[in-house]
């Protein structure tokens, strides 16, 4: 399957789900009528009915109530399924896009943006036009964490490196079910935020030893109000018994008003967001799966006696009951009668006591999910990419027709590339704007893709699992009184530090010392290699300074020299971008400065 392929299944599956919210639309316009009709031709009725009869009167009106109700319950479910199909039909809309290069719906991770990070700042990592917008379809906040947890630090995924390959494989192939969970997702509100009061309250526990939460105190004085009510209207007990109890039920709720408005206050307006979470975990619980990484997943989530679904929508249920206090008439009447607040205070606490063990795996379990369809829909978007293996322990890193995920395929270079054993420097050489920077971003972000288990852009590649350091874009800063050439310096300790305790360590530095002179960079240059040599570092170094590549000379078993070169036709520059062996040999700045107009 190509890219046309797979623009046409997108444009088919976008008009499909269009029509059919289409159809939605046309049932609610008639449910709409129906419940208008139903709304005045009803007063009619009602007035007609009791005009007869008393009884026919009631009947009426109960006829029409439950119409009514009946339609409004159906107008609800047409809204939620044309919401759905819409959500669907910009699933599609947007995944056609983002074949011919337009990513801009997705959230870039600007959020998780880091300066001082290993390597995220200096590849790309987050941010637009970054390779998490590239990659990025989840529809929950969790699922964004753990993507960007992955990408951030993929090494210790590689411990299951095969069973993680095999799930995103698995996903790439879901593409009906995958769109169904991202349009489950969409609208929410599964962000972090938006459900920060739940997390809280389910992390507090409360004082065991508080009446409030007793059943035998939200039992008996409710039910003395209801046996006083009965009683008074079978003419048996006078009506200041029930109002006395109804007064004293509303002094109690007044009494706890405080404390339940903090609750009320944390979960009010959450029902939503337990709808979609129990919506896209019933969806996982339906749907087979071969991946052992999901069906562990979906093992450990197991509640004894109950389903995580059946548990999501009863604290829905519990909490939109709850939020009947915000309706003035309901709040009086139920808490007079029944402690309606302290009752549903203590049918919130019972079900943080069963279930809130639960409830931080079943959101972790969400995002894994939702960050897994993110890798397999990259995976399905790009059929040519390839698994890649692991390789023997000395041979660090192999790759034919390496290339870079977020250029176009038909400007995009391919390169093939190996560092055959550890402890090899790589340096690369080569004039401005040939591409060095680019290759050097190249083998990052497939080494990060390789260690999450997904695919990468290449023909061929095995790698052996390493952690990640980078040196490309340090900046210098106003505020800590911090010039560049410090930040770097900085920057380059932190690395020394790193090889000395990490044996697994890969860096990758982009032209180091940047911020002085050409001979104190060169001197420099040479004596941090040096060391990083003596301290068994491994790692890929650009640069414009050529005389670094004589280090070849002095170490022929430690580093190898590569160059990308241009070809230069008097006053015209040719960039092929390809990378070579040896050490670079033309210069171009004066050239460029030329064209651009700087010199005459």
């Amino acid at each position: 399957m190509d890219k046309e392929d797979a623009g046409k299944i997108y444009l088919n599956f976008a008009e499909t789900y269009y029509l059919q919210a289409g159809k939605e639309e046309k049932r609610l316009l008639l449910l709409s009528l129906f419940r208008f009709l139903t709304f005045f031709g009803g007063i009619v009725l009602v007035w007609a009915g009791f005009h007869f009869a008393v009884y026919a009167g009631i009947a009426a009106f109960s006829a029409v109530a439950l119409t009514f109700l009946f339609l409004l319950k159906s107008y609800s479910f047409h809204t939620s399924r044309k919401e759905y199909y819409n959500n669907l039909t910009t699933i599609n809309k947007n995944e056609y896009k983002a074949l011919y290069g337009d990513i801009s719906m997705f959230g870039d991770g600007s959020s998780f943006s880091d300066t001082s990070h290993d390597f995220s700042y200096d590849i790309d990592l987050f941010g637009p036009s970054s390779l998490f917008q590239y990659l990025n379809r989840t529809s929950t906040g969790y699922g964004s964490e753990v993507l960007a947890r992955w990408l951030e630090d993929p090494y210790p995924l590689t411990c299951l490196l095969r069973e993680r390959q095999n799930t995103v494989r698995e996903m790439a192939g879901k593409l009906e079910w995958r769109q169904k969970f991202l349009a489950h997702g969409m609208n929410g509100r599964l962000e972090r935020s938006h459900i920060s009061g739940l997390v809280s309250w389910l992390n507090r526990r409360p004082p065991a030893d508080k009446v409030i939460y007793k059943k035998s105190f939200l039992r008996i004085f409710p039910s003395l109000t209801i046996i006083t009510l009965i009683l008074s209207i079978s003419g048996f007990l006078g009506y200041y018994f029930f109002v006395s109890f109804f007064l004293l039920d509303l002094f109690i709720t007044f009494y706890h008003l405080k404390k339940t408005s903090a609750v009320h206050e944390e979960l009010s307006g959450r029902y939503g967001f337990l709808s979609s979470f129990g919506n896209l975990l019933l969806l996982l619980d339906n749907e087979s799966f071969e991946s052992k990484e999901i069906n562990r997943m979906k093992d450990s989530i197991g509640i004894e006696g109950s389903s995580a679904v059946g548990a999501l929508k009863e604290l829905g249920n519990i909490i939109m009951a709850f939020d009947s206090r915000l309706n003035i008439l309901a709040g009086f009447l139920l808490n007079g009668l029944l402690l309606w607040d302290l009752q549903c205070i203590h049918r919130l606490e019972s079900w943080k006591m069963n279930y809130s063990p639960h409830f931080p795996g079943w959101l972790e379990m969400l995002g894994k999910t939702d960050a897994f369809i993110t890798l397999g829909n990259y995976a399905y978007n790009n059929p040519e990419y390839i698994y890649p293996g692991l390789s023997e322990k000395d041979k660090l890193f192999y790759a034919s027709q390496l290339g870079h995920q977020l250029i176009d395929k038909g400007k995009r270079i391919c390169n093939d590339f190996e560092i055959t054993g550890r402890g090899k420097i790589c340096i690369i050489t080569g004039a401005n704007m040939a591409g060095k920077s680019t290759f050097l971003r190249t083998v990052a972000i497939n080494y990060i893709l390789a260690m999450t288990g997904a695919p990468v852009c290449a023909r061929e590649m095995s790698f052996s699992p390493v952690r990640l350091f980078t040196s490309m874009r340090t900046t210098d800063s106003l505020a800590s009184n911090e010039s560049y050439f410090y930040a770097e310096l900085k920057r380059l300790r932190i690395l020394k530090r790193k090889i000395s305790a990490e044996e697994d360590l890969f860096f990758i530095l982009d032209e180091i010392l940047k911020g002085t002179n050409s001979e104190d960079k060169s001197q420099g240059s040479r004596l941090f290699i040096d060391m990083v040599i003596k301290l068994g570092g491994m790692g890929m170094i650009a640069t414009h300074d050529t005389s670094l590549g004589d280090l070849g000379k002095e170490y022929p078993d430690k580093i190898i020299n590569k160059c990308i070169e241009v070809e230069i036709d008097g006053e015209k520059i040719i960039f092929d971008y390809k990378l070579r062996d040896g050490v670079a040999s033309k210069k171009n700045a004066v050239i460029l400065m030329r064209q651009m107009g700087i010199l005459g």
